[in-house]
């Protein structure tokens, strides 16, 4: 029952050889695959940010023209408040004045020989 298998060193390390040849090559295309892959994720990325940053740098353009907006409006209606100051002045002044005038007139029509 004793066989003798022989078996030529040589020959097991060409085997072997070819199979790390082979595990070889199929760990640089996988290195390759990978590398590749990467770099698209990392062009989506840019992309992406440049995107943001136009989005981002539009909305601040917006932002600021609202402010600009709303400093115009604020100074608008300052000027409004100060020209209906004068009117209510001039409005009072001129009520007054036709009081003035009606009681004046009532005095002369009821009084009429005061002499004012």
């Amino acid at each position: 029952m004793n066989q003798v298998i022989e078996v030529n060193i040589a020959d097991i390390l060409s085997r072997l050889e070819t199979k790390i040849d082979k595990l070889e090559d199929k760990i640089d295309d996988l290195e390759k695959k990978f590398d590749d892959k990467i770099n698209k994720l990392e062009d989506k990325i840019d992309s992406l940010e440049r995107k943001f940053d136009n989005k981002f740098d539009h909305l601040s353009n917006e932002v600021n023209a609202v402010k600009v907006n709303v400093a115009k409006l604020d100074e608008k209606i300052t000027g409004v408040d100060k020209r209906l100051g004068n009117l209510e002045f001039i409005f009072r002044s001129i009520a007054g004045g036709i009081i003035i005038a009606l009681i004046l007139a009532a005095a002369r029509y009821f009084f009429p020989n005061i002499v004012l």
